[in-house]
């Protein structure tokens, strides 16, 4: 005669097909989340993991996925259970244990929630950038593969995301308010930008600007660049025909840390952003983001357009340093004659703003552009 060790009392069905087949049910006092894998006419297999309410108000808001739900438990069980759901067998596992058995990745709790992080995306952000990745796992990941990626989301939101009024301004100024790096993969979410509107004004030669008048300029521009990213992705040639080729590719040096490669430590990267009820998603794979490199001409000795400020001037060499709006430092290499005719132009120095045409070659400690053309901007 088998022995029960408990009995699961269903609380909560998530997710029904004839029986109940991902439901939240007791286990004592606490909340368990448990999940149908196996069943013959003798009683049914499930996995479970205790639950808390923050991970099931993210399931059920398509924050974070099935799969999610439980790789974010330390202790994942196994059962047996007969029809009247009396445990009789239970067996603590690993993830990777049950890795066969759970829903595939990014699969959430409805249809129509599309694809959702497995890990848990703050609620309301302002905007999360979700990386995947094997190297991204939450077992390990290197110290300074954090701090790039945490630098790429900073660069890109502070040069595209943030209103054309707000960007270039120091952090004690425009700030982000951020919630807790999540591994597993890596998702960083940015609650709320933060102002300092005193600043800001003292800043501003025109018209004043209020509180309200920040956010909402703000607002709009988060949507234009979740607007923008998603027609990127989807038709990148559509997209670049609608630029203007003076900004063109500006923008694009600016976006592109946030586009996977054989290169990146990550494979595929979604920008999630909450407007009220509505979730807006753009996910880019690796084949989305070359359709994109190929489209803007991104490779080795390619034509590039790059703009920036120049921080150092090298006349031995009779080459620039320049840092562009993403914060990478570009080396801009001239022709001894036409550094030469630049020395003579007073706007030629160190902060100087420089609009660059020529081929480019990406480098992971700096670019290169051998400098064909040169144009001051301001």
């Amino acid at each position: 005669m088998n022995t029960t060790l408990y009995t699961i009392k269903i609380a909560k069905v998530l997710y029904q097909f004839d029986e109940p087949m991902l439901f939240v049910g007791k286990v004592g006092a606490l909340d368990s989340l448990f999940l149908r894998t196996d069943d013959n006419e003798d009683g049914a297999e499930f996995i479970s993991c205790y639950l808390d309410k923050r991970h099931l108000e993210a399931l059920e808001d398509g924050r974070l996925s099935v799969r999610g739900a439980f790789e974010a438990q330390n202790d994942i069980f196994l059962l047996w259970a007969d029809r009247a759901n009396n445990v009789i067998r239970e067996d603590c596992v690993t993830a990777n244990d049950v890795r066969d058995k759970l829903p595939e990745r990014n699969v959430g709790l409805y249809s129509y929630f599309g694809e959702c992080p497995d890990v848990v995306e703050e609620k309301g952000s302002f905007l999360s950038v979700y990386f995947r990745g094997a190297n991204l796992s939450r077992e390990h990941i290197h110290y300074s593969t954090l701090m790039r990626l945490l630098q790429d989301v900073q660069a890109v939101v502070r040069s595209v995301v943030l209103p054309p009024q707000l960007r270039g301004l120091r952090s004690s100024t425009v700030d982000f308010l951020v919630g807790d790096p999540a591994l597993g993969s890596l998702m960083i979410s940015i609650k709320e930008p933060t102002f300092n509107l005193s600043n800001i004004n003292r800043s501003r030669a025109e018209k004043k600007l209020t509180r309200s008048e920040v956010e909402a300029a703000t607002e709009r521009s988060k949507e234009e660049f979740v607007n923008m990213m998603s027609s990127l992705v989807e038709t990148p040639r559509a997209y670049l025909d609608s630029l203007d080729p003076e900004t063109e590719g500006e923008l694009y040096s600016t976006i592109r840390s946030l586009l996977p490669s054989d290169d990146t430590p990550f494979s595929d990267v979604t920008i999630s952003t909450h407007s009220g009820q509505l979730t807006k998603r753009v996910s880019i794979s690796k084949s989305k983001a070359e359709a994109v490199r190929t489209t803007f001409g991104d490779s080795d000795g390619a034509e590039r357009r790059v703009t920036g400020k120049i921080v150092e001037i090298n006349a031995a060499s009779a080459t620039v340093l320049i840092r562009v709006p993403m914060g990478r430092v570009v080396t801009c290499d001239f022709t001894r004659e036409h550094f030469d005719t630049l020395r003579s132009d007073a706007r030629f120095r160190l902060g100087g703003q420089l609009q660059l045409d020529g081929e480019y070659w990406d480098r992971v400690r700096r670019g290169f552009i051998a400098v064909k053309a040169v144009k001051f901007s301001t």
